[in-house]
């Protein structure tokens, strides 16, 4: 499992490194090389928008984090854990995988229709709004002009005619870590970060 970087972040699922060595070490050798190992918390981070984060719909991502629109506000979101999400909620959507029922995790998706909804091929099932799933069984999105950012329970998108449920873009039993990159490390996926610890293990 690899994932695309974000800027000079990348997310890196260390057993899909396929190392020679312990993590441990793996990260010991990326710590000598300037990358730094960061802690996001994403609903933290979300949170901190509420309020304050000004919706405009199709808002471009070099506005974030002072302007958003939906889908660019949970793609910058993952993008500060290193992980690139598509941009449009319709392509969010089917990137993820369909959750059933249960308690849903923090970093869900939930999805619904919207003021205009994307769709494939059968225009009664559009996408068009998306929002992040928190712990707490609530969703922070960017709402509308109105509203800006907020946070509301998950019992209420459940509620709604055009609700499309909650998905999951990064398995529960995979964790990750997130790599501050050097800026010259020409990072572009995950999987680049193997290559350079390889370059220094003893041949």
């Amino acid at each position: 499992m690899h994932f695309q970087a974000v800027g000079t972040r990348c997310a890196a699922h260390l057993p899909s490194l396929e190392l020679p060595i312990g993590d441990r070490e793996a990260l010991e050798i990326l710590e000598r090389l300037g990358y730094r190992r960061v802690s996001v918390d994403i609903v933290a981070l979300a949170r901190a928008q509420v309020g304050v984060g000004v919706y405009r719909r199709g808002a471009r991502m070099r506005e974030v984090p002072s302007t958003f629109d939906c889908s660019s506000f949970t793609k910058w979101l993952y993008g500060q854990r290193g992980v690139r999400l598509p941009r449009k909620s319709i392509q969010q959507y089917e990137a993820c995988s369909f959750l059933s029922s249960g308690r849903f995790l923090a970093g869900d998706l939930a999805f619904s229709t919207g003021a205009f909804s994307w769709y494939r091929h059968n225009p009664a099932l559009g996408i068009g709004h998306v929002g992040l799933v928190t712990d707490e069984q609530t969703v922070i999105h960017a709402a509308n002009p109105d509203l800006g950012v907020v946070e509301e329970r998950l019992e209420v998108w459940q509620g709604w005619q055009g609700f499309r449920g909650v998905r999951r873009f990064i398995p529960s039993d995979v964790e990750l870590v997130t790599l501050e990159c050097p800026p010259d490390a020409e990072i572009e996926w995950s999987d680049d970060i193997r290559w350079k610890i390889l370059q220094r293990l003893p041949r």
